[in-house]
């Protein structure tokens, strides 16, 4: 389907009673079984509660009462999220197999808004790292390559959005979360101002990183998805100064971004990414104005490594003695550093975060409208490769974690890479907080531009032929 998005194409479908939403979802529950081996993008499928749920969304299409555009939109929910009568496993053998007792926000407001739910994906144990496997799950790998990690730790949304499952996969992010494995399957991954998703239960450990986010093949769905789920309330107290992302995503915009590239950005890249990134620059050049700018990458993402452990660490905290044993010893290796960290150190530490945070948003209001970067330096990393292996996964991971420290959105967008072959690299554009109308737009033009270049490119190989 089209850039323009899936969401709202399969919405006038069904309201004209060309598609089904019950034949769509059984097409959907058919391919998992025919895709997902090999890859292992769910941990749980429940056919009996999708088919109820389109069964009830095409009764309202035939009453032509739907309940809006995410009526009968196949849909899947990372398994760190509750869904009433499902469990929440968290990628770890030592949480309960009982089903949770209630939606969390964001998946109630999907269920009012008519979404079906086709099962759970995959997560590393409490989400701790930026690939997705775990004791409990195995490893989750790219549709585009068998042999390389999807990414993490929302990789099985992103396996499956990748595999043509569910038109929005719903993932987390605390440090890229949803736009790394996004990079690393070829798809869009969403990352809204902090707060305008609401957290349930608030991850109060995690130092305010945490975000909830889609990931779709399209920014217009992304951007739909998103705004469903967001606007304010009660359990999460950051969301209630949030306006609505249905609203900010209506702001006029000017029509020409001012686009920022950190000065010492290619000292990071792959030659792989770096000539699929040159390519993006070149392309976007006569159609924004783009300035270097000064941005405290290394340090933004140390700061946020090290609050991201002490969240790992209390989450940790809360295993029970008698089942520690069950624990991935990766996790506890990772979480080590900060057992005995200084008050001095945490002080200082979120002193420079304030500090990190203004320098971007001053630099965000005032001198560009939107950051642009690679999402990920690299290629999706080999299944077999020491990188993988590394316990420290932020050491690869230069570029998404100065959004969850500045709190500001940020969206990844596949980029074609010619030399990769079907391996693109992912473009990520962040904005300050509560900008994200601004982020949307400018990464709906990369995606329009990728989309002409794409069909250029396969125009020209078929010519050849």
């Amino acid at each position: 389907m089209s850039i323009d998005g899936e969401i709202r194409q399969l919405h006038q479908s069904f309201s004209k009673r060309e598609l089904s939403p019950v034949e769509i979802v059984r097409a959907q529950l058919d391919a998992v079984i025919a895709v997902d081996a090999g890859v292992n993008a769910f941990t749980l499928v429940d056919e009996t509660v999708a088919i109820e749920m389109a069964q009830a969304s095409e009764e309202r299409y035939r009453r032509g009462e739907p309940i809006g555009p995410m009526d009968g939109i196949p849909t899947t929910i990372k398994d760190t999220l509750n869904v009433a009568g499902w469990p929440t496993r968290r990628g770890s053998r030592t949480t309960p197999e009982a089903p949770a007792t209630a939606d969390a926000v964001s998946v109630a407001r999907l269920r009012s808004a008519g979404a079906v739910f086709l099962g759970k994906t995959t997560t590393p144990e409490f989400a701790w790292k930026g690939l997705t496997q775990s004791l409990l799950n195995g490893m989750t790998l790219s549709p585009l390559d068998k042999t390389r990690h999807a990414g993490g730790s929302s990789g099985g949304a992103a396996a499956a959005t990748a595999l043509g499952v569910g038109v929005v996969g719903i993932g987390t992010d605390a440090a890229g979360s949803v736009r790394i494995p996004a990079a690393f399957c070829g798809v869009v991954g969403y990352k809204p101002t902090f707060g305008a998703i609401p957290l349930e239960p608030f991850p109060a450990a995690f130092w305010q990183l945490p975000h909830i986010g889609p990931i779709t093949r399209s920014v217009a769905d992304a951007a739909l998805a998103a705004a469903v789920m967001s606007g304010p309330a009660s359990s999460d107290w950051m969301s209630l100064v949030q306006t609505p992302l249905s609203q900010r995503l209506e702001r006029k915009l000017t029509p020409r971004a001012r686009i920022g590239i950190p000065t010492d950005l290619n000292r990071y890249l792959d030659p792989e990414v770096k000539r699929g990134w040159d390519e993006a620059v070149r392309a976007l050049s006569s159609q924004a104005d783009i300035k270097s700018v000064e941005l405290r990458l290394d340090e933004a993402r140390d700061i946020v490594a090290t609050l991201y452990r002490l969240g790992c660490a209390f989450a940790v905290s809360l295993v029970p003695e008698s089942k520690r044993s069950e624990l991935d010893p990766a996790i506890l290796e990772f979480i080590e550093p900060v057992r005995n960290l200084p008050a001095e150190t945490l002080i200082d530490m979120q002193r420079r975060r304030e500090e990190i945070a203004s320098q971007a948003a001053l630099v965000l209001s005032d001198t560009v409208d939107v950051l642009l970067t690679p999402t990920m330096p690299c290629l999706p990393l080999r299944a077999d490769s020491a990188e993988a292996r590394e316990v420290d996964w932020f050491k690869w991971c230069p570029f998404t974690p100065l959004f969850n420290l500045s709190r500001g959105p940020a969206i990844s967008v596949p980029w074609p890479s010619r030399d990769n072959g079907v391996l693109p690299i992912g473009l990520q554009i962040g904005a300050a907080p509560g900008r994200d109308e601004l982020a949307i737009s400018a990464a709906a033009v990369i995606e329009s531009i990728a989309s002409r270049d794409r069909a250029r490119q396969t125009g020209a190989s078929n010519h050849g032929k």
